[in-house]
């Protein structure tokens, strides 16, 4: 599956240039498109994170601050009452134990919110008069003083304490040094159950010696009412930890009372104890009821007692993360709409670059394979690139209509030349077949005179040297002539070859020199772009320097927002908190901004070496543009020197046919003198010495004839070749039309 994925994807890059555009600059923009979707739905993901973090840790200390203000308001109650009770010396021994009884009544009268008062004296400590008490009411067997006053529904009433020695309630205080928060616990209230939630301090002497307890118990109601009707996101709730992980308020009931699981977990149970030690809030993210959920917990500690409570937000992972889903999907709607309409666009635009590219090889191809009109001319509409490209195409195609037409022209001219190249050498084959059959019939007449020929034998015998060689010279100078002829026609072949070569140099210097004016002005773009974000930078770094100076306005504005909290005291502490992040951000605004403004520097340095290195590159293109220009006009002097040469050669062929042909004169000449030679033979028909060596000369001719014939033949065969090369050369010519 893979691979046939993979060759058509090759096959579609492979395809025309419209798909090829389509698909390159398509994917590119598709790619930069999901990049910025990618980087926008990461910093969506931070701020939505931060976001959600700032509004539950809000919630999370709005109502740890209730509860703590309910719990101090409880707690500051039993103080006052530990403070009346430690001053048991100054009452009259007889008169303590009506007023304290009186005393906790009257809290409970004041503090409807509390269901109960009580006060654990040691044996004979308050007044030394417990065995006067003893089993009067709200007082045991023993005579101490031991009054529990509880508030059933405003029905306030007074017994005894049970079951108070060995236990944490009054146990527990006695030995603190300070008042303590004594975990939640069940209490009946006119037949109902409840949890309450108490507070019980050491009562010490003068001495300092413990020597009872009071404490008081208030109703968790109030408490669960308010963090009941928190709302967090849709179906977020509150959960109360008490110091030792008992739960105080749950959106469960049950669970009231019961020690929480993330107490139990020995992970989490260390995650408490750092935040306990560090009264620093912590978050834990787990699966409840087949939804995740994070509970963030935030230490809550009452001022004067050693223990921590926990505040927990509790919220499902899917609605802190609803608004982000919804923007994060908006978003990759509209980049895929984007995306879309980008890839539409680009299509159009391809498609009307590609039907301009169309004409051209339609044009190229009717050339290549139809009639080979070069009267074909692209009509240029604008004046872009392509309709540049159009421009030098008619001007192309007017150069070679001229080069095609001076070639057929040439090609006739060469024709005619052939045809009386080819006469020419019939007529000389025909006249050398007339010289064989002359030379026969002298021979035959000398050796019919041979008698006066041999009494003639020393004159004729010089005759003959003489005759002999300058046959032989004519015979050598036609040799060389051939030969030159042979070497002077692949000379001007060669000629023609560098013509050839010359002119493709030429049009690869005129590609390169393009390539160079192109690379030039892209270069000069650059240089432009370059400079463009240099002043933008230049604007982002003021941009920065603001940044900075609203950072410490804003730091500035947080001191004395802090200033003032604390001028306000308890009820500023809320304002003094915010005002101390809101420092904190001025201060990490500030470092980013100093960070941003370092790093604009460094990018406005880079961005000043790129431009001038970009300098640099602009002046070796005009340098390379200038060198092409040089080597094109080398070129063009090179082509019209070997033209020239060309022309010369021609005219050294010319030359050579006529030497050729005085050559035939002189070849006709040493026949006169044979002749003339025949006649001295007939004069000194007495020297048959001289007949028999004018015979073996004559024979000899007869050879050299034979071999002249032969050449002469090769050449008519050469003619006949060059002939038919000529009307090849016409034939493809011809298949253009100019």
């Amino acid at each position: 599956m893979g691979s046939k994925t993979s060759l058509k994807i090759r096959h579609i890059l492979r395809g025309t240039v419209t798909r090829q555009l389509s698909w390159n600059i398509g994917l590119i923009s598709v790619i930069l498109l999901g990049a910025a979707q990618f980087f926008v739905h990461k910093e969506l993901d931070k701020g939505f994170q931060k976001v959600n973090e700032n509004y539950i840790h809000s919630v999370a200390m709005q109502y740890a601050a209730s509860t703590e203000k309910i719990l101090a308001s409880e707690f500051a109650t039993c103080t006052s009452l530990k403070v009346s009770f430690e001053l048991f010396d100054e009452l009259p021994h007889e008169d303590r134990r009506a007023y304290y009884d009186d005393l906790l009544k009257k809290t409970l009268i004041a503090n409807p919110n509390l269901v109960d008062a009580y006060t654990c004296w040691e044996p004979d400590a308050l007044d030394g008069l417990d065995r006067q008490y003893a089993n009067a009411p709200h007082h045991d067997a023993s005579g101490r003083f031991i009054p529990y006053w509880t508030n059933d529904n405003g029905n306030i009433s007074v017994t005894e304490l049970t079951d108070y020695d060995g236990s944490f309630w009054y146990e527990n205080p006695k030995k603190s040094l300070k008042g303590i928060l004594i975990d939640p616990n069940p209490y009946e209230v006119g037949g109902k159950m409840i949890y309450v939630c108490g507070v019980a301090f050491p009562i010490h002497d003068k001495r300092g010696d413990a020597v009872g307890t009071v404490g008081i118990d208030m109703s968790l109601q109030k408490i669960m009412d308010i963090l009941s009707g928190a709302k967090v996101y849709e179906t977020g709730y509150l959960t109360l930890i008490s110091a030792n992980g008992t739960i105080a308020s749950d959106k469960d009931e049950s669970a009231t009372g019961k020690i929480s699981d993330d107490f139990k977990d020995a992970k989490k149970s260390e995650l408490f104890k750092t935040s306990r030690a560090s009264m620093k809030p912590f978050s834990v993210t787990e699966k409840k009821g087949g939804a995740m959920m994070m509970t963030y917990y935030v230490p809550l500690k009452v001022e004067g007692a050693d223990e921590i409570w926990f505040l927990g937000v509790n919220a499902p992972i899917k609605e802190i993360q609803a608004d982000q889903r919804f923007l994060t999907n908006a978003i990759a709607i509209i980049f895929s709409i984007l995306a879309a309409v980008v890839v539409g666009f680009i299509i159009v635009v391809v498609k009307s670059i590609t039907k301009q590219l169309n004409k051209g090889v339609e044009a190229m191809r009717n050339i290549a394979q139809g009639d080979g009109d070069l009267t074909v001319r692209l009509e240029a509409k604008s004046g872009n690139e392509i309709g540049q490209m159009f421009n030098y195409f008619n001007k192309t195609m007017e150069k070679i209509q001229t080069s095609i037409s001076h070639v057929k022209s040439s090609s006739e001219t060469m024709t005619q030349i052939g045809e009386t190249l080819a006469n020419n050498m019939n007529d000389t084959a025909a006249a050398a077949n007339e010289i064989t059959a002359n030379i026969d019939s002298v021979n035959r007449q000398v050796q019919q005179q041979g008698e006066n020929v041999r009494e003639s034998s020393s004159s004729v015998e010089e005759i003959n040297k003489t005759v002999d060689a300058l046959i032989e010279d004519i015979h050598l100078q036609s040799s060389s002539v051939i030969e030159s002829s042979s070497a002077i026609e692949e000379m001007v072949a060669n000629i023609r070859s560098v013509t050839n070569i010359l002119l493709k140099n030429n049009e690869s210097i005129e590609r390169l020199g393009k390539a160079a004016d192109e690379g030039n002005r892209v270069i000069v773009k650059s240089v432009e772009a370059t400079n463009g974000v240099l002043e933008q930078s230049k604007t982002l770094l003021e941009a920065s320097k603001v940044i900075q100076n609203i950072a410490s306005q804003t730091n500035l504005l947080a001191m004395n927002a802090a200033i003032e909290a604390a001028h306000a005291g308890e009820a500023g502490k809320g304002f003094s908190v915010v005002s101390d992040e809101i420092r904190k951000l001025a201060e990490d605004s500030n470092k980013q901004g100093k960070a941003i403004t370092s790093n604009l520097k460094l990018v406005m340095n880079s961005i000043k070496t790129v431009a001038e290195e970009t300098s640099q590159v602009q002046s070796k293109f005009n340098e390379i543009y200038t060198l092409t220009q040089d080597v094109s006009r080398q070129e063009l002097t090179i082509k019209s020197a070997m033209e020239e040469q060309s022309e010369g050669g021609g005219q050294v062929l010319e030359a050579m046919k006529q030497i050729n042909e005085i050559t035939e004169n002189v070849r006709s000449g040493g026949d006169g003198m044979r002749r003339a030679t025949d006649i001295v033979n007939e004069k000194m028909s007495n020297l048959n010495r001289l007949t028999d060596e004018i015979t073996s000369s004559m024979q000899e001719m007869a050879l050299g004839i034979e071999s002249i014939n032969e050449s002469m033949n090769s050449c008519n065969d050469l003619t006949h070749q060059n002939a038919a090369s000529i009307d090849d050369l016409g034939k493809e010519v011809n298949k253009f039309k100019v």
